[in-house]
């Protein structure tokens, strides 16, 4: 069946979408209680980082537009059995879809106190899956109308916001900007980086999009600068309207107490707490199955599952699977902390497979190269992902204390069971695809 294409502006919405999520709503509270009056600087030094990373992977999108992106260029720029060792971690990285879920009804829970969490996240979860089971069309329409509503609702915590701001000069003191010292500082920026991270994934809409090869770039560079401004505003707001000391370590709700009539704060806790977390679980549901669906025509798994529902053309069997890992920790208690910090150090491992392929693409496809849309100059294809790799190795340092020995053991125990597997089923693989290095 012929495939409606997804436009420059429905890419920008899922790239907003993806971005702005639970991550605003609950990290900014906590790098408050790091950093203090940083927290608007600690934006701006991670909205850097997120978009020289970016960067780089925009050039990929915009030389190789392919469905599966992400898979499709490690496989082809690095090897088959690195291509699938990423797949395997984004698959098992797709826990944080709980995350979203449980935020959903952890702000839910602050209106309406009598809810049970686990139950509303489960439902959350389920209402998500089946609208994309009804087609990706479907799933942008229904992340377009979560962006509007979570945009204005945003916005007006900025307008509302910044003319309670009363005194700017904490912002320009060294004193206020770090009172806990240089490295919480630092922990602060990891922290609102992981807030800002997302548009990298419009990469594996690139057979369903018109013109991927500008659309792509574009639209991932257009997300991160609108929303890296819409968070130095949240930012500004959080720090400035309330003594530090009564939205360290909370979320924005007290600030959203006083800043907004009843009416209003409803309005916010709904469409900007609530929407923001519904808006990331839909996106992900959008993109995730993209490049399992490659590796499985490739060969690696059991070929039924990319299998497409014949009325919607969706992959119904890989959307179940990241359905069931996202309600796993749902129904076995997991919390929101446990849940982010482990999805992240997967994603952070993940991520850097791509940003490693960013290196081979000028000598492994120079005539993708030559052609990009959008492209970086050779030296910047080496120089900025080693930049990127030192700050992903840095972020996930920083949470192995938490992640502790034994979620050491078992990520590290989950990584060699699938190295292990992608060693012993390489050989087996259809021929003809990928590239092997």
């Amino acid at each position: 069946m012929k495939r409606t294409k997804i436009t420059l502006l429905d890419l920008v919405g899922i790239g907003i979408g993806q971005i702005i999520g639970s991550g605003v709503m609950i990290l900014t509270g906590l790098a408050v209680g790091k950093t203090g009056h940083g927290v608007p600087l600690a934006f701006i030094v991670a909205g850097i980082i997120v978009a020289i990373t970016n960067l780089c992977l925009a050039t990929l999108g915009s030389a190789i537009p392919a469905n599966g992106g992400m898979y499709t260029y490690v496989r082809d720029l690095i090897g088959k059995k690195t291509g699938f060792f990423y797949v395997a971690l984004l698959a098992a990285g797709q826990l944080v879809l709980a995350n979203y879920a449980i935020g959903f009804a952890e702000y839910l829970k602050e209106l309406v106190p009598a809810i049970n969490v686990t139950l509303v996240a489960a439902v959350m979860m389920t209402l998500v899956f089946i609208i994309n089971l009804t087609g990706i069309k479907s799933a942008v329409r229904f992340q377009n109308l979560l962006v509007v509503i979570l945009i204005l609702s945003i916005a007006l915590f900025i307008v509302l916001g910044l003319p309670k701001v009363g005194d700017f000069s904490p912002y320009f003191d060294m004193a206020t900007i770090m009172p806990n010292g240089f490295s919480e500082f630092v922990a602060a920026i990891f922290l609102v980086r992981f807030s800002l991270v997302g548009a990298e994934y419009i990469n594996e809409f690139g057979s369903d999009a018109e013109n991927p090869g500008k659309n792509i770039p574009l639209a991932m560079i257009i997300s991160t600068v609108v929303v890296s401004v819409v968070y130095l505003g949240v930012g500004f707001v959080a720090t400035g309207v309330l003594p530090i000391e009564e939205v360290a370590f909370q979320t924005l709700g007290n600030v959203a107490h006083t800043i907004f009539s009843k009416p209003i704060y409803f309005f916010f806790m709904i469409g900007g707490a609530m929407f923001a977390v519904a808006s990331s679980l839909n996106a992900v549901f959008a993109w995730a199955p993209k490049g399992l669906a490659v590796a499985v025509d490739d060969g690696w798994l059991p070929q039924f599952l990319a299998q497409e529902n014949k009325t919607f053309g969706t992959p119904h069997y890989l959307l179940t699977i990241f359905y069931v890992i996202g309600m796993i920790p749902i129904l076995t208690g997991g919390t929101l902390e446990i849940i982010a910090v482990l999805g992240n150090n997967i994603g952070l491992i993940f991520a850097a497979l791509p940003i490693i392929a960013v290196m081979f693409l000028p000598s492994k496809n120079p005539e993708a190269y030559a052609n990009a849309y959008f492209k970086l100059p050779r030296w910047a294809m080496s120089v900025l992902p080693i930049f990127c790799l030192i700050i992903f190795a840095g972020g996930f340092y920083s949470n192995v204390e938490f992640i502790g020995a034994f979620g050491m053991k078992v990520l590290f125990g989950y990584c060699v069971l699938v190295a292990v597997y992608a060693k012993v089923k390489e050989p087996h693989l259809n021929p003809t695809k990928g590239v092997e290095r």
